[in-house]
C-alpha cells in the first residue's frame, strides 16, 4: 500500500521532470530549410542533401520509400508520398548524379541497397546508385529495386 508520503514525493519527482522538459523544450530550436544543413531533417522529415543559392535539393522520408521495378513513372513511389501526406505532384525519382551526389553527402539516410535512378541506359537497362560502395550500376528494368523520391524547394 502507498502511503501518503510516498505519493507526495512522487508528485514532487513528477514536477521536477516537467520543469525539466519545460526547460529543453524552451531551448529547442525548430529546423527550418532556412537554417537547416546538409543532411538535417526537416519537420516533415525530409531530409536536406544540398542547398545552394536559395534552393535545396530534399530527399523523401525513408518511411516513403518503396521496393519496385523500374518504369517512366514509378506510380508505387508516389502512391507511398501520398499516404504519407505529401504532395505527389511536388517530388520526382532523382537521376543517377542526383542519387550519385546522396551517396557522397547523406549515404547513412539510406538503406545499404540499390536504388532506382530516373536515368535509363537503353529499352531494357535502367541506372542504379548502390549504397553500400558508391557504384553506379545498370540493371534490368524488371527487376526490383528500392525507390526514394526527392524534390527541389526556395528559401
Amino acid at each position: 500500500m502507498t502511503t501518503k508520503t510516498q505519493l507526495q514525493n512522487k508528485i514532487q519527482e513528477l514536477e521536477a521532470e516537467l520543469q525539466e522538459a519545460k526547460s529543453q523544450l524552451s531551448s529547442y530550436e525548430e529546423v527550418t530549410i532556412e537554417t537547416a544543413s546538409v543532411g538535417e531533417v526537416l519537420e516533415d522529415g525530409s531530409i536536406v542533401l544540398q542547398k545552394s543559392k536559395g534552393l535545396a535539393l530534399l530527399v523523401a522520408p525513408k518511411s516513403t520509400e518503396v521496393n519496385c521495378p523500374w518504369s517512366k513513372n514509378f506510380p508505387e513511389a508516389f502512391e507511398k508520398l501520398e499516404e504519407q501526406g505529401f504532395n505527389p505532384s511536388q517530388w520526382f525519382v532523382p537521376t543517377k548524379e542526383q542519387l550519385h551526389l546522396a551517396y557522397q553527402n547523406i549515404r547513412n539516410r539510406f538503406s545499404t541497397a540499390l536504388y532506382w535512378s530516373s536515368t535509363e541506359f537503353n529499352a531494357t537497362f535502367a541506372c542504379s546508385q548502390y549504397f553500400n560502395g558508391g557504384g553506379i550500376t545498370t540493371l534490368s528494368k524488371t527487376t526490383s529495386r528500392r525507390v526514394r523520391a526527392f524534390r527541389c524547394v526556395t528559401y
